[in-house]
């Protein structure tokens, strides 16, 4: 079990974010033919109708996910989330799993202004052991003048504790948060064998602001 939580952690603080050593996408579509132009214009109406509404976002963040879709995967992040990580050259990196499956749940709306929500998810894949691994996932999302977008998830590592929140819109805290979870990990598994399940996130993050 162990090592299916040091997965789960690796993708969603490294796979999301790797270092960018490749073209960015959209900078290869100038001056292309008209019809790489439609293709283009064809995603951006995708996520512009799946951004009216907080489910629709994290449905199609998901299945870019698991297609390994970048160019979409990143649309859907707020702008401070695009515009931090390219500071740091970093880029959305989506696994691409075919293997993977999920299920969107319910929207709580955490601000009384209702520009911020949390969505649940649980995402099921296939360790390296062949064995089916599900994991429980709060998406935070912001209202942002063209919809709704993703600003960071949640979830919770042990059982009780607080929830590790990865903020998308602060990469560099997000790496360390990884790096001290993967700390933390790793000091249990030596200590208790590595028993502990991962948890569902609660809805109480920093991002509810």
């Amino acid at each position: 079990m162990q090592g299916s939580k040091h997965a789960w952690l690796l993708l969603i603080a490294i796979v999301f974010f790797g270092c960018n050593q490749s073209e960015n996408p959209t900078s290869t579509a100038q001056g292309d033919t008209d019809n790489e132009q439609i293709v283009v214009e064809t995603v951006k109406d995708e996520v512009q109708k799946a951004s009216q509404d907080p489910k629709a976002v994290i449905e199609l963040f998901l299945v870019s996910l698991r297609h390994g879709d970048a160019t979409t995967t990143s649309r859907l992040l707020t702008t401070k989330a695009r515009t931090e990580t390219a500071k740091h050259d970093m880029v959305v990196r989506p696994p691409g799993s075919e293997t993977a499956k999920f299920v969107v749940g319910q929207t709580i709306y955490t601000t009384e202004t209702q520009d911020i929500c949390h969505v649940e998810s649980n995402w099921t894949d296939v360790d390296d052991a062949g064995r089916r691994q599900t994991y429980e996932i709060v998406w935070i999302l912001r209202k942002e003048p063209s919809g709704w977008a993703v600003a960071g998830m949640a979830t919770e590592l042990f059982s009780g504790e607080a929830p590790l929140v990865m903020n998308f819109e602060d990469p560099m805290d997000m790496l360390a948060q990884q790096q001290r979870a993967e700390l933390e990990l790793t000091r249990r598994g030596n200590v208790g064998g590595g028993s502990s399940q991962v948890m569902p996130a609660s809805h109480s993050s920093g991002l509810n602001r």
